[in-house]
């Protein structure tokens, strides 16, 4: 396969996870053709770990989330000779033919349908099960394709994450890059909203990556609160967002009200103040200006 393919790592503070996620990348069957990382001004032995590893790294000024991350990473992705990137969080680590799968799927989703604008790994928790919160919702609006892609091990996807997310780099071009102002969680959905919104995108079933979060399900629901209210907040962009039409839109509303009782369940009624704050200003605003690369 020609493609050639940009790995880009987004991380903050976690060197253990890090060098995890570059050696897997150096074992891969099918290896990237370079390596990127941003480092989101970590204060850990991060920046001597990329030193060791001797891979290309970008250190920002400071922390802007992992939105700002992948915001700076794709922009620098863009003026690259690259026909993919592959999108990696620091601590989603790919089994060694996680990439030979992704192109493999590529290949088969060619001869189906159009060119593909993403396409995304399964993703499994550590104890081997589909990991809950990377679980692709597919694209309803294609009934036909769904039928055709099933026997080709593919599923066409209206959104997914960026623990393991290969970008069509002429796509990336063609559309705004990831909002900053999300700084944490949604980011990834929104952007990927945008890329499938008039695009096509496929889960490759056997294209299989470890993502090592805390627990299988939404960090957020147990953050802080001054941390829930970004997800608070970025819920109400991510119901407004041009990303998603009428049946999006009503997904994520929906999905947010059941979010926000399962936060209220365990806060008690504390727990509505960074729910309305957030909700309020979501509603009342919109994210900052995307020219931050």
């Amino acid at each position: 396969m020609s493609e050639r393919i940009l790995a880009l790592i987004v991380t903050h503070n976690r060197q253990h996870m890090l060098r995890d996620c570059l050696e897997l990348l150096a074992a891969q069957t099918r290896k990237p053709n370079h390596t990127l990382v941003i480092d989101n001004a970590s204060t850990d032995d991060t920046p001597a770990l990329l030193a060791q590893h001797q891979v290309e790294h970008i250190r920002l000024e400071k922390n802007t989330g992992a939105a700002g991350g992948f915001h700076f990473g794709l922009a620098e992705a863009c003026r690259r000779d690259f026909d993919w990137v592959w999108l990696l969080d620091d601590d989603a680590h790919p089994r060694p033919d996680s990439l030979q799968k992704l192109l493999e799927g590529l290949e088969r989703a060619r001869g189906i349908g159009p060119e593909p604008n993403l396409l995304l790994s399964r993703l499994l928790w550590v104890d081997g099960r589909v990991h809950p919160m990377g679980v692709p919702w597919p694209d309803l609006r294609k009934p036909g394709l769904m039928l055709k892609a099933r026997s080709h091990g593919l599923m066409p996807v209206r959104f997914g994450t960026y623990a393991s997310m290969l970008v069509n780099l002429r796509a990336a071009q063609s559309h705004p890059l990831p909002t900053a102002a999300y700084f944490l969680y949604n980011d990834d959905l929104e952007y990927s909203g945008r890329l499938l919104r008039r695009g096509v995108g496929y889960l490759v079933r056997d294209s299989l990556v470890v993502h090592k979060t805390r627990n299988p399900y939404s960090s957020a629901i147990n953050a802080s609160d001054e941390v829930f209210y970004l997800e608070a907040r970025n819920r109400a962009w991510l119901v407004r967002s041009d990303a998603f039409g009428p049946l999006g839109k009503t997904y994520w509303l929906l999905n947010s009200l059941g979010v926000f009782t399962v936060r209220l369940l365990k806060k008690g009624p504390q727990g509505i103040k960074p729910i309305w704050k957030g909700w309020l200003e979501g509603f009342q605003t919109l994210p900052d200006s995307n020219n931050q690369a």
